[in-house]
């Protein structure tokens, strides 16, 4: 038992046995409480020189100390259950470059709708940046394009999409110019060399990090790539034209296992995989 709350209760009754009783314990606890105190500071804290106990001038001294420490726990307390269905403050978000430019400020407008006050850093990066961010707690929460096995993280699905073959419409598909591709460490880098090899193509390759410099390269006329189909689907459709690969990923919000969910945390989670189930539901 919390021996500051034991002397509090034995000066209140003046009397160990009713403390005990009041505590529901017994009066040797009670006693091995108040000498445990005296030890830790080497003091004595009560008088018993006269019939009623009566505090040392050292008693009365940890006894405002008590006092002080039992007003600021019930502070505490008052303010955990006033912020209760509070959500304020800030949270940091790591994303895949795709999923960032291409959802994730549909989720920010939301949360900025829903949760004013809660404001919400952003970073986008490849998905093994994201992974080792979240894994070194430097970001709250993290999205990746594709699924993994750690024991460190929890892993949940939020959207999926699809893959496609993107080229320059005027010129036509060529096999033989080259495939931009993201680099490696890239979520979208796995299902580019998915897509190649489902239509069984072994194209020169060029890694740049950027999907929208990608875009505007094949925009250009200057090679070919496989890419998100929401790309396409925000490009003019005279200018780029497609090849369908039944390649289909999904975009996962990762968080470390031992992150502690606050009411900010939650909001935040609870709104991508609502978001997931919804659209879910749409489709059936």
């Amino acid at each position: 038992m919390d021996p500051y709350k034991v002397l509090i209760e034995v000066v209140k009754t003046a009397n160990f046995t009713k403390a005990a009783e009041n505590l529901y314990t017994s009066q040797p606890s009670i006693s091995r409480d108040i000498k445990r105190l005296e030890a830790r500071y080497n003091v004595k804290i009560f008088e018993f020189t006269r019939p009623t106990i009566c505090l040392t001038s050292d008693g009365e001294k940890i006894l405002r100390y008590a006092l002080q420490r039992e007003n600021i726990e019930q502070e505490l307390w008052h303010d955990l259950k006033n912020d209760l269905n509070i959500i304020a403050g800030s949270i940091s978000i790591g994303s895949s470059y795709t999923y960032g430019e291409q959802y994730l400020s549909e989720k920010l407008i939301k949360v900025a709708n829903e949760y004013p006050d809660l404001h919400v850093n952003a970073y986008l990066m490849n998905s093994d940046t994201v992974i080792d961010n979240v894994k070194h707690n430097i970001v709250d929460i993290g999205i990746i394009e594709r699924e993994i096995q750690d024991n460190t993280l929890d892993l949940a699905c939020i959207s999926q999409d699809e893959m496609v073959l993107i080229y320059n419409r005027q010129i036509g598909f060529d096999k033989n110019q080259v495939c931009y591709v993201r680099e490696q460490g890239s979520g979208t880098r796995v299902y580019q060399e998915i897509g190649l090899t489902r239509l069984e193509l072994h194209p020169y390759l060029v890694e740049i990090n950027s999907n929208q410099v990608i875009v505007d390269m094949v925009k250009a006329g200057k090679g070919f790539t496989v890419i998100s189909k929401s790309v396409l689907e925000k490009e003019p459709k005279e200018v780029l034209a497609s090849i369908e690969l039944d390649v289909f990923r999904n975009f996962y919000l990762t968080k470390h296992k031992d992150k502690y969910v606050d009411n900010n945390l939650k909001a935040i989670i609870d709104l991508f995989e609502c978001q997931y189930y919804n659209d879910e539901t749409k489709k059936e």
